[in-house]
This record gives structure tokens, sequence and C-alpha cells, in this order.
């Protein structure tokens, strides 16, 4: 979700990247080696060898953090052996709208992690969102500038946009009775007024208990709608022209997922109540920080 910042969309892939899709890694990759080549060549101004190597992760969630400390990670493991005479130049930049990082965890491992970016020399810039992307000329050099809210700006080669998720055309753009551009479904995640016979989940879902669009989320109810097939819808045949009118039965008891590992899925019944309706548990959540280092919230 771009918010509508000004030139977000219209430089996507030149020089600003998202980071939710597997061709998105690649472009970046891409980029990160194309700044370093372009940036080793002696002949560029410094204005421009610094720009290059400036890269901005725009969002203070969990994928923003864990990308910026991956990111320091190849360039001083990796890109510092290739490129030792570039370091000096490189400048890694995190940029979040609220007041801290990683808001769904505690408040203690927020501030932990926050310190160690910055021990890390990653300049982390709080309330601060970015109003927009330009194209300017710089002593003879086109240069890409982020704008931020507070008037300041940066140079950059690189932004990763991370700032949240919006959801594919084809739901935001459907004729169900939508709720921030998500499907309104119930407690057993069926969409109303399609007899049983439409669902939704994950990202396309708004749940009655506004659910956050995470991956564990998307497997818990992926499971329970697997578990309503198999025992119970699957007794219905929609196919009957006698059923075509009558809506699909509620499920009975659905057992929910709290454990990751089939191997221990037998313990989903020793500290699971079963329910027909969906029961999301939540397992925690944690953060890389890089090599040898993360946070986790149990």
């Amino acid at each position: 979700n771009t918010f509508n910042t000004h030139n977000i969309e219209r430089l996507e892939g030149v020089v600003v990247f998202f980071l939710k899709h597997l061709f998105h890694a690649r472009q970046i990759r891409n980029r990160i080696v194309e700044c370093f080549e372009r940036a080793s060549n002696y002949t560029i101004p410094a204005v421009q060898r610094d720009r290059l190597l400036t890269f901005i992760v725009v969002g203070g969630g969990p994928t923003s953090c864990e990308f910026m400390a991956e990111l320091h990670d190849f360039i001083t493991k990796d890109v510092k052996k290739w490129y030792p005479e570039l370091t000096k130049h490189i400048k890694l930049v995190l940029v979040e709208a609220g007041p801290g990082i990683l808001g769904s965890f505690d408040k203690a491992l927020s501030e932990y992690y926050l310190q160690k970016l910055k021990e890390k020399n990653i300049d982390v810039r709080l309330n601060t969102a970015v109003a927009g992307v330009d194209e300017r000329y710089i002593d003879g050099e086109q240069i890409t500038v982020a704008r931020f809210a507070d008037g300041t700006e940066i140079n950059f080669g690189t932004m990763i946009w991370s700032a949240g998720l919006s959801p594919v055309k084809m739901i935001s753009s459907s004729d169900f009775k939508l709720n921030r551009s998500r499907i309104v479904v119930d407690e057993y995640l069926r969409v109303p007024e399609t007899k049983g016979r439409v669902y939704a989940l994950g990202d396309c879902a708004a749940s009655p208990d506004e659910l956050p669009p995470t991956a564990t989320v998307a497997e818990q109810q992926a499971l329970y709608l697997a578990d309503c097939f198999n025992k119970y819808y699957s007794a219905v045949d929609v196919t009957d022209e006698k059923n075509k009118d009558d809506e699909i039965p509620l499920p009975g008891n659905v057992t929910p997922y709290l454990m990751p590992f089939n191997a221990l899925n037998f313990l989903n019944n020793v500290f699971c109540k079963a329910a027909p309706q969906f029961q999301y548990k939540n397992r925690g959540a944690m953060a890389s920080m890089g090599f040898g280092g993360g946070v986790t919230d149990l």
C-alpha cells in the first residue's frame, strides 16, 4: 500500500521496490548489485556515488526490520570484501511513520531491537513519514530524492517500500461486501449471502475479530477450512440440482491448530477446545536480526 505517496508507484521497479513476491526479491538483488557496480566507477561524481550507496527501507514492521538487518549483514560481510573502497560511502536508513518499530511486539523487545539497529550504524528515523520521491539535477547529475513530512530529504539509490499490504485488485474490485478492501466473512470464514458456498481467508478476508494479515493466521484458517470440507461440507453434493437453493449446514466442532508441526498435532486436543467457528491461536512472533540474533515474543 503506497498511500498515494508521490512518485512511488511511477518509480516502482526503477529505484523503488516492493517486498512481497519472489520477483521483488530478484529485482532488489539486481538493483543492489547494479548500485555497487556503478558506484565503483571512479569517474562518477561523489554526489552520485553517495546517492547510489544510500539504501532506504520504509516501514517499521518485522518484514522491514528483518530486511534491513539482512541487508546490513550482506553489505558488511560480503560486499565489503568485493568493494572495500566503497564501504565509507554506504548509508542505511530505516524510516517509520509511527513512534516505534515492531509495534506488535512487547515494548521492551521493540526497544532492544531498535538499539541493536543503531549499534549497526543504521539511521533509524521514527515519527517520519515519506512525503514523496523527486527526481532532480544536482551538479549536472540526475538524483532521486526522498522527501519526508518533517521537511528533511535524503538522496538515495534504492528504496524498499514495505509500509503496508494492499489486497489484490481482483478482491478490491469484486462485488462482495468489503471492509478496508477485504471481503467480509463471518466466524466460519463464509462470505455472507452466498449460502455457504464461498469462503475467504488470509489477506483477502476481513474477519469479525479483525485478525492481522499474517502468514500464521492464513495457515490456521486454511487448516480449519480443510477440516470443515473433509469432515462436514463434503457430505453435501452442491452439484445436485436438488441442493442448489439450500444453505450449506454449519460445520461441527473443529479443533484449532495451535501446534506448528504435524508431529505435535495430538497436543491440539489437549490444549484447545474444539468449536464449530474458527479460532485463531497465537503461537507468538519472532523477528530475526541478521546473523546470530533476533527477538521472540511468546
